[in-house]
């Protein structure tokens, strides 16, 4: 199913993620081996997104979190940045970043339209790491349908669905023009491409 800003808040109120801050958040998930495997500066997941969709954000790294992937959030991992002030340094950190991440998730939402960050982004890591960045999209609501919009149309997407081996809820990487050929997560991140399923 694509993701939608009701399955979010839900989710936020059935796992209690009410966090006030930083410190908070990682007090509450010090023990959280994919936390721990984030404290290394690896990562599966580079989350491009836009700081107004903060709440969105935290509940989406829980879920990556409990489908064992690690996420980069750029002001959980590195508070220290100023996202008012867009610097050579603040590019060097991001960079960094993206190098030490397999695979980047573009959250698109009305928020993130209006980012100048996250095209940049986008365009950075698809020219480093060709093939493996990917929209995230989150619609308003549940009869929304997600089409990509001009050049984010070129790129697969996500979806969060069960796995028919155990019934777990994990992400699921679909090809943009069809919807049959899908591949888990965690395969794409490994450089397998979506595979048609008949």
């Amino acid at each position: 199913m694509i993701l939608t800003k009701s399955f979010l808040e839900n989710q936020a109120k059935n796992r209690g993620i009410y966090y006030t801050d930083m410190a908070e958040y990682r007090s509450i998930n010090e023990n959280n081996e994919i936390i721990r495997k984030s404290l290394t500066n690896e990562y599966d997941i580079f989350l491009s997104h836009s700081y107004y969709d903060k709440r969105l954000v935290l509940t989406l790294v829980d879920l990556f979190h409990s489908a064992g992937y690690s996420v980069y959030v750029d002001w959980i991992e590195d508070e220290q940045l100023n996202r008012s002030s867009v610097n050579k340094s603040t590019a060097n950190i991001l960079k960094v970043r993206m190098k030490n991440s397999k695979g980047l998730s573009y959250l698109t939402t009305q928020n993130s339209s209006n980012s100048k960050w996250c095209p940049w982004e986008l365009g950075y890591f698809d020219g480093l790491k060709k093939s493996r960045c990917c929209i995230l999209p989150v619609l308003d609501y549940n009869q929304d349908s997600f089409h990509g919009q001009e050049y984010l149309g070129l790129y697969p997407y996500i979806d969060y669905n069960t796995r028919s081996d155990n019934g777990e809820f994990d992400f699921w990487v679909y090809d943009p023009n069809d919807r049959r050929k899908y591949v888990i997560l965690k395969s794409w991140l490994s450089g397998y491409d979506p595979i048609s399923h008949n």
